[in-house]
This record gives structure tokens, sequence and C-alpha cells, in this order.
């Protein structure tokens, strides 16, 4: 996948954001978007890469740089099998939705009540699209949203599905929303509760595990390597002057890892955003934990590892249940966890 980061400009202030901006991305005098696709064009056909991801901020506020850069990508003669573009919605209009809908991309609406609301309208026109939620100290159940999906689907007429995740406890983020240890006292036995409706056939229930089981299946390998969640082949995100960073999140000069416009050596500077970005993943902890591939250490910037890690092994523990179940096991006490 590769993440191409526009800026931080969003019409929300939302105060459990996990980008904290800090500092600009270095070398902003140097984007320019025919250079940026003249050279990102060569990048792709050597690295093979199909999977592109268009970031902010609010990206909708950078839209005439996306469309100017995808559709150069098209008219070079490029494919991907998935565009990501997430989004709070609330600037969506009928030309945005009708290129995204030609360009086959897979649109994420974020839901952020105390900002303002989506144009359910426009959503209801995307032909490939979900609705995120996020839990957090805030929001630990998600009966509400079941019922909100549930609200839409009767008045536009068509389904909803939900994606969910979890928050980051970043610097960007307000701590009220950090999770803790006695929240997930109260979580975990309510993510149990929404596997067994899973595999009773509640829809809303099978949709928010969907992405998370895929990506469990995928990347838990016994003994295999763990790379940190957001950098590496997998996962390559980017500013437009080529300058690479630790995730999508946090395009910060003091994150940045190196570039991928030319061979430039390594500097201290890029050694250190490379030790930060691998602070978790190659810990003593995690270099020996079973579900080391798939967790990648959890988010490097988070200020909550001791949670994060918890929560990952309890995720891991429900996942594996999940796949037992639906492959022919039942009981989740033969589940191993590290």
């Amino acid at each position: 996948m590769l993440n191409i980061f526009l800026g931080y400009a969003c019409n929300f202030k939302c105060g459990y954001c996990l980008q904290s901006p800090g500092s600009l991305p270095p070398n902003q005098d140097r984007i320019n978007v025919g250079r940026f696709v003249k050279k990102i064009i060569p990048y792709l056909q050597k690295n093979g890469i199909d999977e592109i991801a268009y970031w902010g901020g609010e990206p909708l506020l950078y839209w005439p740089q996306i469309e100017a850069i995808h559709e150069r990508l098209l008219r070079a003669g490029l494919t991907f099998k998935f565009i990501k573009f997430v989004t709070n919605g609330s600037l969506l209009e009928s030309r945005h939705v009708e290129v995204l809908n030609r360009w086959g991309a897979f649109v994420v609406i974020s839901r952020h009540d105390a900002e303002g609301e989506p144009r359910w309208g426009m959503v209801a026109e995307l032909r490939r699209s979900s609705v995120s939620f996020l839990f957090s100290h805030e929001e630990l159940v998600a009966w509400p949203w079941f019922q909100f999906l549930d609200g839409l689907e009767q008045r536009w007429g068509r389904p909803f599905y939900p994606y969910v995740h979890w928050v980051r406890a970043t610097k960007g983020c307000d701590p009220q929303f950090y999770l803790t240890h006695d929240d997930l006292d109260i979580h975990v036995p309510h993510l149990w509760a929404l596997a067994e409706q899973r595999l009773a056939g509640d829809r809303h229930a099978r949709s928010m595990f969907e992405g998370h089981l895929r990506d469990w299946r995928r990347d838990l390998v016994t003994g295999g390597d763990g790379v940190p969640m957001c950098h590496g082949d997998h996962h390559i995100s980017v500013d437009l002057a080529g300058n690479r960073y630790g995730c999508h999140h946090s395009a910060r000069a003091e994150l940045r890892t190196g570039s991928i416009f030319g061979s430039e050596e390594a500097t201290l500077t890029t050694e250190r955003a490379i030790a930060h970005v691998e602070k978790f993943v190659k810990s003593g902890d995690c270099m020996v934990c079973p579900i080391r591939s798939w967790c990648r250490g959890n988010c490097h910037l988070s200020n909550t590892h001791d949670v994060d890690c918890r929560l990952a092994k309890e995720k891991h523990k429900l996942l594996a249940w999940i796949d037992a179940q639906e492959n022919g096991s039942n009981d989740r006490n033969t589940i191993k966890v590290p």
C-alpha cells in the first residue's frame, strides 16, 4: 500500500484525532503534483505497487491535487486493485462521488458527532463504502452504532457496513479518550458478545470483524518476522516531495525515515526516526511474542503500549476462536494465547 499524505488541514477538530502535526513535513517548497507523478510512476512500476490511499487531514480539502495525481496515474496505464479514501464526508459532493465511483475507490466515512455529520445522501450514492466507528474510553460498546446503521438503511434503502477500529493514544489525541485496563475489563467481554452475534448471523457483527479477521489470517505466521505496523514493504507513507515517514499519520520532519526518490545516505535523524518506528516491535517482549507478525508491535506513536498489547492478545484469542468456529471447532478454551 502506498499512502500519499497531502497535509494536515481539516475542517473538523476532533479530540481523539491521532494526528499530531507539531511540525510541518520538510521541503514544502518542493511540492509539485506534476513532478511527484513523474517520479512516482517508475517507483510504482518497479515495486509492483497496486494499492494506494490518499490522506489528509481531510482529503476532500486536497481534492484538486488528489484528482490530478490519480488521473495522471491512470493515463499512464497504471491499474490499482485497491484505492482507499478516508473522509469525514461533510464536504462530499456529487462531483466527488462520480469520480470515486469511476475509480472504484473504497471510501471510509468517519463519523464525528460533535463536529458534524456526513452528507448521507451523497454517501448513499457511493458504490463501495463503509462507516467508521471508533472504540475509545468514551465509547466501549457497538450496539448503538448498529442501531444507527439500521436507521440509515431504512432511510436510504441500501446496506451500510461498519468498520470498527480502536483509538490510538498519540500526542494528538486527548488523554480523556485513551483506553485503560479498566476499560478493557468492560470492552473485552463486549467483543466476545459481538463475536457470538457474528456467528449467530448478525450482518453488522459479521462486517465489523471481517477485515480484522482477514488481516489476522493473512499476517499471523508462526515464527514469522515482525515489521512495524505502518512501515515496511507493506506500508509506504510519503508526502509529495517523496519523503517517507513512520506512518501516514506522522508526516513530521523528526519522523522522516528517508526518501523514495533517490539513494541518499542515512542520517542521524533518519536513524532515530527508524528506531522510533521499531521501538515496540523490536523490544525484548515483542521479539518473543507469537503474535508479533500480526500485531506488529502496535502503534509506535502510542502512549499506552501496555494497554495496546493486552488488547492485541485479547483480539488474537477472539479472532482465533471465530476462525476455529467457522472451521468446525467451537471450544474457545483450546485457543492458545501468549
